[in-house]
């Protein structure tokens, strides 16, 4: 057993077998490619976990849907998910959403929530998004939220050394 004391690597060898429910093709609706605009504006342009801007990351920045992805959203139980975001529990957007009207619509589009980025989207940069080892697709929720709040400069993997960018407040 290693020193916990002291900075240890830790490596883990994440399996995932789960079933999807069935769903259409991926496609880019008005609506995500609306709210992505303004989650851009809202979030000052900036990724969720790092700070870094399109320009700090030379890639635009990425709309994850958080926190229901657009693959499960045949199998989510909205009932149960409108109870927990009426009460805050996924942020004050997902909150006043208007989910009476949502959950009422005939026919039943869940995409009208999902796909939603102003109150189902995370604004990440590619690294924070996609990356290996750092990308909230690649790793386990509490290690990408413990990048967020790491102290600069710390290294967290071996190619990965922790800097927040910073809002120019001078401008």
């Amino acid at each position: 057993m290693s020193d916990v004391t002291q900075t240890h690597e830790e490596k883990e060898t994440l399996t995932v077998d789960v079933l999807l429910p069935g769903h259409d093709p991926r496609t880019t609706t008005a609506l995500f490619t609306r709210t992505r605009k303004t989650l851009i504006e809202r979030e000052g342009g900036r990724c969720f976990v790092c700070g870094g801007t399109e320009q700090d990351s030379g890639h635009p920045l990425e709309a994850h849907h958080h926190p229901i992805e657009r693959s499960t959203a045949n199998m989510i139980d909205w009932s149960r998910l409108a109870e927990d975001c009426r009460v805050g529990i996924w942020g004050e957007k997902a909150k006043a959403f208007d989910w009476d009207a949502f959950l009422g619509a005939q026919p039943f589009d869940p995409y009208r929530f999902v796909d939603d980025m102003t109150v189902n989207g995370m604004l990440l940069c590619k690294e924070h998004h996609i990356g290996k080892g750092e990308g909230i697709h690649m790793l386990p929720l509490p290690l990408l939220i413990a990048q967020k709040y790491a102290i600069e400069g710390y290294r967290f993997t071996p190619t990965e050394i922790i800097h927040h960018h910073e809002k120019d407040t001078t401008k």
